[in-house]
């Protein structure tokens, strides 16, 4: 019998045999490995292969999960308490970003630089005293001195919770509970659509005041984005993925509820538009964003005078109000539009610390600790909420039909977010901010700075500072937070916020260094712009965003840069090629970097710039020839 395989766009009968082969090889290969790990590992573990085979679990699962297990056994043996990221071009910091700068003043960067290249391993007294709060106790230390990759989420409700019961995609609730402990590591911070304990426990008690099975599904395919132990985690489009999987169930679900006036589809809803982004098809996930507002409107979820019977209800409608809000107001202001809603919730925003329970926490745990140190979710979340106030304030004035910011205007949003930036809680000043959702707050506060002040540099004004003086300030700071989430946390961990300050300090460094930039400030560029683009290299693997980003960010760059980037990052040619034959197609309207001008807005359009630079700076093979009869 002979076979045909389908040949994918671009692609030759002969390469279409190949990856078939490949594919049927890699599986038997799999299986052969699987075969030898049941007579090797002990007695329980087999048993516990075996329970996920006959549940469902597919082989690559399987071993992907085993050979990352064995993984975070040996980084258990040795944590990383004396390890940091080293800059992959140029170790210094620029000597540009050294004065007046308050994030070199952090326990951040002391804490790393304790172990830069060249110096002396061992702390001194006066460091070790100061390299963390409560360092006393021990308590807090590892948020300094580990990756936040390196944690792990400590939460009873989830242990215990038998999330298959809402899914009929995957019978394994022990990794999905891993899944879904990644995703409240980290990406919950950046999309906290929902108030995570009133989430866990209805999924675990089976009520559906706070649950669905259509909320569950799309969190478990976000999820499995965060997850490293699935090597094919970016292939959204694969349906041998889970996370094909899981999102095919979500969208089937959608398409049942999608009219049902519930607290739970508005959430779905913004995880929907969230995925979408993170995929380059924020088109087709607008859809999503906008009936979760209309979803809204029709439980009066804005309204805190609509009569609730108990606390847990309030704290619930309160908490999904405000990640609407935020989430809108976000969308609004990546993508140049006024958002939809145009004033915060009348629901108050407590104090965190002194109502715990409307925010919750998340816990987490560093190898070879005791100890569980909190991520200070609660003070994020009520900072977030008002700085999202104000972006929402400067979305209205500046993308309303007619309107313009002028010099006024933009002075008196600045001072907005100096009182803003100057009242933030102690675990969110610039001394003591660490872990990602921190350095995420402090991120778009500089970024909005910039986007309010590059379109006034060329307005004349006698005001000190001047708009040059602020926008210098905020790109130093900017691109200085970059280097310290780096140094601290790497830039391989699935983190979609990340993208946002890497693209745009990328394309500031490219036309920098395009205006003939010479000497030490064109090593400080080029210092910038290889980590950049190692970051988006690397957070490829995550999604497909990242993906486009950095074929646009590749396309972009010179030859000198090129090269340096080939040798410093070390880019795999094969797989490069194996990618190129993988392409999907972008559908993204997102202006990546600031946008001085309305009607240069096209030109900063991913979709765009994918279809101008995707293809240059490629080693390309032939392209394929017709054949003909």
């Amino acid at each position: 019998m002979e076979c045909h395989y389908t040949t994918q766009p671009g692609e030759r009968q002969s390469q279409a045999l190949k990856r078939a082969y490949n594919h049927l090889q890699y599986q038997a290969t799999a299986h052969e490995e699987l075969f030898e790990l049941l007579k090797t590992v002990p007695t329980q573990e087999a048993h516990d292969i075996l329970n996920r085979i006959r549940h469902g679990t597919d082989v690559v699962t399987i071993l992907n999960h085993v050979r990352a297990g064995d993984v975070l056994v040996q980084m258990a043996v040795e944590p990383e308490t004396r390890f940091r990221y080293e800059f992959p071009y140029k170790a210094e910091i620029p000597q540009d970003y050294v004065q007046h700068n308050p994030y070199l003043d952090s326990i951040i960067f002391e804490a790393t630089s304790l172990y830069a290249t060249g110096q002396d391993s061992t702390p001194s007294a006066s460091s070790t005293t100061n390299s963390a709060p409560n360092s006393a106790s021990g308590a807090y230390e590892s948020l300094y001195l580990k990756p936040f990759h390196a944690s792990e989420v400590i939460e009873p409700q989830l242990s215990k919770a038998k999330i298959s019961w809402w899914t009929a995609v995957c019978q394994d609730d022990v990794l999905m509970r891993d899944l879904l402990g990644v995703f409240f590591r980290c990406e919950y911070h950046f999309a906290a659509a929902f108030q995570k304990d009133l989430f866990l426990q209805d999924l675990a008690a089976r009520r559906q005041d706070f649950c669905s099975a259509l909320l569950v599904n799309i969190m478990l395919a976000y999820s499995c984005v965060c997850y490293p132990r699935f090597s094919n985690r970016a292939e959204y489009w694969n349906p041998n993925t889970l996370v094909y999987r899981f999102l095919a169930e979500a969208k089937r679900l959608w398409e049942l509820e999608a009219t049902e006036a519930r607290i739970t589809t508005v959430q779905a809803g913004i995880l929907f538009n969230v995925f979408h982004n993170l995929c380059g098809l924020d088109e087709i996930g607008q859809a999503y964003r906008i009936q979760a507002i209309a979803l809204a409107h029709q439980l009066r979820l804005f309204d805190s005078s609509v009569y609730m019977h108990d606390q847990r209800m309030r704290y619930g409608r309160a908490f999904a109000a405000w990640a609407l809000f935020n989430w809108e107001t976000l969308v609004g202001y990546s993508f140049l539009f006024p958002p939809l809603l145009k004033t915060p919730p009348d629901w108050p925003l407590p104090d965190p610390s002194k109502e715990t329970g409307f925010y919750g926490e998340v816990w987490v745990r560093y190898p070879l600790t005791r100890n569980l140190s909190p991520s200070s979710f609660g003070p994020v979340f009520k900072a977030r909420s008002e700085f999202r106030i104000i972006m929402n304030a400067y979305c209205q004035a500046a993308f309303s039909e007619g309107s313009q910011v002028t010099v006024e205007k933009a002075n008196g949003f600045l001072s907005r977010l100096r009182c803003w930036y100057d009242g933030l809680p102690a675990p969110l000043q610039p001394k003591r901010i660490v872990l990602p959702g921190h350095l995420q707050l402090h991120m778009y506060y500089h970024h909005l700075i910039l986007t309010i002040y590059e379109p006034l540099l060329d307005v004349a004004t006698e005001e000190e500072p001047t708009p040059q003086q602020i926008v210098d300030d905020a790109r130093k700071h900017l691109q200085t937070l970059v280097r310290l989430y780096y140094l601290r946390h790497g830039f391989e961990a699935m983190d979609l916020f990340i993208v946002v300050p890497l693209m745009l300090a990328g394309y500031e460094c490219i036309d920098a260094i395009g205006e003939q930039a010479t000497g030490p400030r064109l090593e400080a560029l080029r210092s910038t712009l290889i980590l950049i683009a190692k970051g988006l290299y690397h957070q490829r693997r995550n999604h497909y965003l990242a993906e486009a980003l950095f074929r646009v960010i590749r396309g972009r760059m010179r030859q000198e840069e090129l090269s340096l980037l080939k040798t410093t990052v070390r880019l795999d040619e094969d797989e490069e090629d194996e990618r190129r034959h993988m392409a999907q197609a972008v559908r993204s309207h997102w202006p990546v970097s600031v946008v001085k001008k309305k009607e240069d807005v096209n030109s900063h359009i991913l979709k765009n710039l994918v279809e101008t630079y995707a293809h240059l700076n490629v080693d390309e093979e032939p392209a394929p020839t017709e054949d003909t009869e």
